[in-house]
């Protein structure tokens, strides 16, 4: 269950306790307030943070009159809100880039995902920022961390300093130097990590914040180790003074109450959230986005960026053009099947659609997600010509060759084509609606291919 998920479901079915008077008062909210209080805690929010957190939405719903146009139960939505984003850090915080170079330097244990997180953030800044970042490896004790980083750096056109098992200070001293007679304007310092804090990483990361004066001292965190992040993101902000936290792994089965402590125990902001292997798949935080969606109400303003990061414009346009033209065939679904992966998997998309999450189950979006990638197979071991024209799928001889072309079933096969002739005529149908000025193609809650 992907990070925010089990908060979501938990706080989304606390709040779906009708509260139908006129004002707010301890009575009708003390149900409400006490489900909000075991959400957070099963979330594996810090107690002291739930406690802190339910007092300031008591405080402020006691005695509230309701607000025009709302009833009982949305004003109580909007303290939760209000309050969630003002213990996560109220405004987003960004990166102090104003040095020439700026040095970036990323702290962390071993197995937080560190070295990839370094090469994610330097992609960030050279595609959203217009940076020329160098990455610098400097963890001489993890086998293969260096080589590692060259790989990722290859991965995403970014130049990687090393000096192999020198020492970590001498040669982040000389990669600044290298940085200023190549024209690098930020430098990303990859340190070392250990399976626990030790004298012996502290004293070398000390000397190496003495040395190259960073701009940023990131501390890289697991989103899945619980209540311990606190401790771990206290030690390092004792010595170093860190100026921010990344929280990492907010794909896999982190349940986010982690997140929410981190903002209030250590009144260090949030700056990066990392939620996937792609290189992509680090992100600015921002606590109302965050709030939203710990709340069930999706996240379409992080979707619309991923969309317009991650689509090929041209593609996309051509596709419509085509439809508007009543033209809509198997190379088009490829296409838009292909340009939706990149933007990520359906579980995630569709919780980021405001409306949306809850309303259709988990078992059906995996569903979905199994045949959208079964179907991309399948019209992978297609040719050009019979995707163009679907309707040479009639021959058996092709539909044998595309079978085991594919190592996928008849019944699957037969699947995608009777989908695609009914998605084919949703999608005529919704364009011959649009041309009339309507918006209402689809039914409400649908998944594509008719699920």
């Amino acid at each position: 269950m992907a990070f925010g998920d089990f908060l979501a479901k938990r706080m989304k079915k606390s709040l779906e306790k009708k509260v139908n008077k006129s004002t707010l008062n301890e009575e009708n909210i003390k149900d409400t307030l006490q489900e909000i209080r075991l959400a957070l805690l099963e979330a594996d929010v810090n107690n002291e943070v739930v406690k802190e957190l339910i007092s300031r939405i008591k405080d402020k719903a006691l005695g509230g009159y309701i607000e025009e146009g709302a009833n009982a139960n949305q004003q109580l939505i909007k303290i939760v809100h209000d309050e969630l984003q003002s213990i996560l850090g109220q405004d987003k915080k960004g990166l102090d880039l104003n040095k020439k170079p700026s040095v970036i330097m990323m702290v962390g244990l071993q197995g937080s995902g560190k070295t990839t997180t370094a090469n994610k953030l330097a992609y960030l800044l050279k595609k959203k920022e217009g940076k020329k970042p160098l990455l610098v490896g400097l963890d001489i004790y993890r086998p293969g961390a260096i080589d590692q980083l060259k790989e990722l750096g290859e991965q995403t056109g970014i130049e990687v300093f090393e000096k192999g098992k020198q020492d970590p200070v001498k040669t982040a001293k000389q990669a600044i130097d290298y940085a200023n007679e190549n024209g690098y304007d930020t430098i990303i310092l990859d340190t070392a990590g250990r399976l626990q804090i030790d004298e012996q990483l502290m004293d070398e990361l000390n000397e190496l914040r003495k040395t190259t004066s960073p701009s940023e001292i990131l501390l890289v965190v697991d989103g899945m180790i619980g209540q311990e992040i606190i401790e771990v993101t206290n030690a390092f902000n004792k010595l170093l003074k860190l100026t921010g936290v990344v929280v990492t792994k907010l794909d896999g089965d982190a349940r986010g109450g982690a997140t929410l402590s981190i903002a209030y125990m250590t009144n260090l902001p949030i700056k990066f959230i990392g939620e996937g292997e792609k290189v992509n798949a680090l992100a600015p935080f921002y606590p109302k986005r965050m709030a939203d969606r710990i709340l069930g109400m999706g996240d379409i303003e992080t979707l619309f960026e991923r969309a317009m990061e991650s689509i090929d414009e041209r593609s996309i346009e051509k596709t419509m053009k085509r439809m508007f033209m009543g033209q809509y065939d198997l190379e088009d679904l490829r296409n838009q099947l292909a340009q939706t992966a990149r933007i990520g998997n359906l579980s995630g998309i569709m919780k980021m659609m405001p409306g949306l999450n809850g309303q259709i189950s988990e078992k059906q979006i995996a569903e979905a997600q199994r045949k959208l990638v079964i179907f991309s197979i399948l019209m992978d071991s297609m040719t050009i010509k019979e995707r163009r024209e679907p309707k040479l799928l009639k021959s058996l001889k092709r539909k044998d060759r595309i079978i085991k072309g594919s190592g996928r079933s008849e019944k699957e096969l037969n699947e995608l084509l009777n989908n695609f002739d009914k998605g084919r005529k949703q999608v005529l149908d919704m364009t011959k609606k649009f041309k009339k000025g309507g918006m209402n193609a689809f039914g409400k809650g649908k998944l594509p291919f008719g699920m």
